[in-house]
């Protein structure tokens, strides 16, 4: 399985550690029970599957990475990436920019632009539409 390279202020080692101790005693994922660590009087339980998903550590590979590559240009989201407040306020930081809010409220004003690809040919060039009332469909050839 592919692995992501999401920041290490996400990851603990503690955490890392027991999930690959777990990967190596339980390969298929079957065993659902929880990891127990004992500290004297102190037990924790872990469940087995927590922490950041592939999606998750996918969109924050992407998002870290877009503004390593684009350092000084404008970066936008149509809204937060994962329900993550840490995550979420370290991208704006770096000044990444949210549209919408979760609940869709607009942020920033804008205006959606479509990006279509003629259907003719798929080698044609791509024709930009700024009108939000365009319906693709109305104008294939």
């Amino acid at each position: 399985m592919k692995t992501f390279n999401v920041p290490i202020i996400y990851r603990s080692p503690l955490i890392s550690a027991i999930k690959q101790q777990r990967k190596q005693q339980d390969r298929m994922k079957k065993d659902f029970t929880p990891t127990r660590l004992e500290f004297g009087p102190l037990t924790i339980l872990l469940a087995r599957h927590f922490g950041f998903c592939y999606g998750v550590e996918n969109a924050i590979e992407i998002a870290f990475r877009t503004v390593e590559e684009n350092e000084g240009k404008r970066i936008f989201l149509l809204s937060e990436m994962i329900h993550n407040p840490q995550v979420n306020s370290d991208l704006l930081s770096r000044g990444v920019k949210f549209l919408m809010d979760t609940s869709g409220k607009q942020l920033i004003p804008w205006n959606p632009c479509i990006r279509t690809i003629s259907l003719s040919s798929p080698l044609s060039a791509p024709r930009w539409r700024s009108n939000p009332g365009w319906n693709p469909s109305a104008s294939r050839r």
